[in-house]
């Protein structure tokens, strides 16, 4: 799965990316103590993407 679509998907639930230094952070202002990792990748695994939306609660 492309990188772009899973920030599409986080960002119109309402998830902010956070840049950092190996992974970017998704954080959700309502969901405070949650920072989902995700990697610097065009293409994610199918099996990281499942588990960054199941972290986030989607699908």
């Amino acid at each position: 799965m492309k990188r772009r679509d899973i920030d599409k998907k986080l960002k119109a639930a309402g998830w902010k990316i956070i840049p950092g230094k190996k992974h970017d952070m998704a954080k959700h202002p309502k969901k405070p103590g949650i920072k989902i990792p995700l990697p610097r990748h065009k293409e994610i695994n199918e099996y990281t993407a499942q588990g960054i939306f199941e972290q986030a609660g989607l699908k």
